[in-house]
């Protein structure tokens, strides 16, 4: 079994495959503290054989050194960790290519092997990111927006006599009370946001794109958007796509 692992800064993903099948699927919480400790104690719940080979996608530069330690203890193998300088195959037209994320590589890799290019890719997680793929399998960039749950602690924390809301959807997007104001603003804003971003890349871009939304939050919205593809693990298939055309280097 492939074990590929996205290290999110709020969860952690594990997902297995064999023969290109996903035969394992777990979401966790991402340890920032006792690293070692918690993730042993998650990882021998969930992973029951010893797995081929490891691959991660890490965007949490403190646990790193951790994380990579525990797979060697638990494992006795050392992780691929993917990152601009690790990847091949992959062309990336940034100012500085170096300071591409490894979800943003992954997620990239998954969407050019699965869909048509040119991509708009949104990855609805601690922070919303809508990133570019072009025709030619090129990345070039993006946009970066605070994330759903960031800036709803931020909405309470600031003004802290209005009342908690769930992230759910209201059944109308005029408001007609505090909380269901709160909700639509929260969600259909957000929609708002990634629709009106992607339709400004267009226009620049000149073409229209695959649209595909991904990302832990990307479950509670994407029925909610228009003409975007929701796909649950695209990173991870990312991940996967990346160690089985062996564009990587150890």
């Amino acid at each position: 079994m492939i074990i590929t692992i996205d290290i999110g800064n709020s969860n952690t993903v594990i997902v297995g495959y064999k023969d290109n099948k996903r035969v394992l699927e777990a979401r966790i919480d991402t340890y920032k503290k006792d690293v070692i400790k918690n993730y042993t104690i998650k990882f021998k719940e969930i992973i029951k054989e010893i797995p081929e080979d490891i691959i991660v996608s890490c965007v949490v530069p403190m646990i790193k050194a951790q994380f990579i330690e525990t797979i060697e203890l638990l494992f006795q193998k050392k992780p691929i960790m993917i990152d601009a300088t690790s990847i091949d195959g992959l062309t990336i037209k940034l100012d500085n290519p170096n300071d591409i994320g490894a979800d943003f590589i992954a997620t990239s890799w998954g969407a050019i092997q699965k869909y048509q290019t040119p991509v708009i890719i949104a990855d609805v997680g601690s922070a919303t990111k809508l990133t570019v793929v072009d025709e030619t399998g090129s990345f070039l960039g993006g946009a970066i927006i605070p994330g759903i749950g960031t800036s709803m602690r931020a909405f309470a924390e600031y003004i802290p006599h209005l009342p908690e809301v769930a992230l759910e959807f209201p059944k109308t997007v005029i408001g007609s009370g505090t909380i269901d104001a709160i909700q639509s603003g929260a969600l259909y804003g957000l929609v708002s946001q990634i629709e009106g971003l992607a339709m400004r890349m267009e226009k620049e871009l000149g073409t229209s794109c695959t649209k595909i939304i991904t990302g832990g939050y990307a479950s509670i919205i994407h029925g909610a958007t228009e003409a975007f593809i929701y796909d649950e693990f695209l990173l991870n298939d990312g991940l996967y796509e990346i160690y089985q055309k062996g564009a990587f280097k150890r």
